[in-house]
């Protein structure tokens, strides 16, 4: 990263696969992270040069400008609603990287203190399709409440500086859409599986 001032001190709750795939592409761009998880991920963590928490309210204590959700959509309201969020020092900007997108959209403005900002967003691509790089890969994301829009610039600008398309989509649009790519995928798998059977049942009465 060009500037210190442009540096972030990033908090990940759940440092899974995924949350260890963004968290590499961030510590180089010279982000300071910390990671929070259910499993113990300190060994990992301290060969990345990453704090790791296994006390959440020491991990809220830390002062973070962003706090990066990378849980699971079944257990993100658990995870939440765990949080001892009076901990907090200071506004903090909420990120969630679910694929769908008014859940926590809804959990977080129910939940979180009106002080805190939160940003909703769907990275399109994973550790498989992002292993060369973000270049021209889809990050969608909904500004849902942002009073500190220099810190929110800030984190969208890991992935616009790695190259990704940048969608700005409202979750109620993300969720239409999504919904509508899953049924017409669903239906042209049951079409090809119908033509296939059709196929070999011909083939086999000949």
């Amino acid at each position: 990263m060009s500037s210190s001032s442009k540096s972030l001190k990033i908090g990940i709750v759940g440092f899974g696969t995924f949350g260890q795939f963004l968290a590499n592409t961030m510590i180089k761009q010279g982000h300071t992270l910390t990671a929070t998880s259910r499993t113990d991920y300190s060994q990992l963590c301290d060969q990345m040069g990453i704090h790791f928490f296994r006390d959440i309210t020491a991990f809220l204590d830390a002062d973070m400008d962003v706090i990066l959700l990378c849980t699971s959509i079944s257990s993100l309201s658990e995870v939440v609603g765990s949080m001892p969020l009076a901990c907090l020092k200071r506004p903090t900007l909420f990120v969630d990287v679910l694929s769908v997108k008014e859940h926590p959209k809804n959990l977080l403005l129910k939940v979180l203190p009106e002080e805190s900002d939160i940003l909703c967003t769907h990275p399109m691509f994973g550790p498989v399709s992002g292993k060369n790089g973000w270049q021209n890969l889809t990050f969608m994301f909904d500004k849902v409440r942002i009073k500190d829009e220099v810190t929110c610039s800030k984190f969208l600008q890991i992935f616009a500086s790695e190259g990704c398309k940048m969608v700005e989509m409202s979750c109620e649009e993300h969720d239409k859409a999504a919904a509508k790519s899953q049924f017409i995928t669903h239906t042209i798998g049951r079409y090809a599986a119908s033509y296939l059977s059709f196929t070999n049942q011909r083939q086999t009465s000949n």
